[in-house]
């Protein structure tokens, strides 16, 4: 993803942040569309143990809502916005918040889990390439299985300010980075929760 489009982002969701203040809203979501997709994840994977690298992680909403759910994880986040760290770490300090950019900056170490959940969602030119990237840099540092949220072409409803993937075209990228994956279309109308599994 080229630095434009980068500082784009990074200014959208401050500027979110600044008017809607420490609620989902300010990373894109509503509170019931993100604990939706969050329960999902729970669904999804065993975390009850293992470490969990969240990539985009925001202002560490994630981290909140396993803590709510009693899941003891060793939970890192990363995001390339710094604000949106700074107040994640607010939130969370008896956890770790890093400000990253997957383009630049290397992640060090594996993670029995890695998710990104909704993180490329906004309608610009170059996210589904830099999505296709960010899945195999990431595939690398997973132990057991990355987990790729996104939203599906086959939504019922779509805003144009916002990004769609094609699920068949989206598992057969997957296919290239992993012999072992798994999608499913149908736990969120509109949604797409993608696997790739080490096998």
């Amino acid at each position: 993803m080229d630095e434009l489009a980068k500082e784009y982002i990074v200014d959208f969701f401050s500027k979110k942040l600044m008017f809607f203040g420490n609620a989902p809203a300010a990373v894109g979501w509503s509170a019931a569309g993100q604990r939706q997709r969050y329960e999902c994840i729970l669904k999804l994977l065993p975390l009850e143990g293992h470490s969990i690298l969240d990539f985009g992680c925001g202002k560490g909403d994630l981290y909140g809502f396993l803590k709510e759910k009693g899941i003891n994880a060793e939970y890192t986040g990363i995001d390339i916005n710094q604000t949106l760290i700074e107040m994640a770490s607010r939130n969370f300090p008896d956890t770790e918040f890093l400000t990253l950019d997957i383009d630049t900056d290397n992640i060090s170490g594996t993670y029995d889990y890695i998710i990104s959940c909704g993180v490329f969602n906004l309608n610009l030119q170059g996210v589904k390439k830099a999505a296709a990237e960010s899945l195999r840099k990431l595939f690398h540092h997973a132990n057991k299985t990355l987990l790729f949220n996104c939203l599906s072409t086959h939504s019922k409803t779509k805003d144009t300010n916002l990004l769609y993937f094609d699920p068949a075209e989206l598992l057969s990228q997957a296919s290239v980075i992993s012999t072992s994956t798994n999608i499913y279309d149908n736990l969120i109308e509109g949604d797409i929760f993608l696997l790739l599994n080490k096998s």
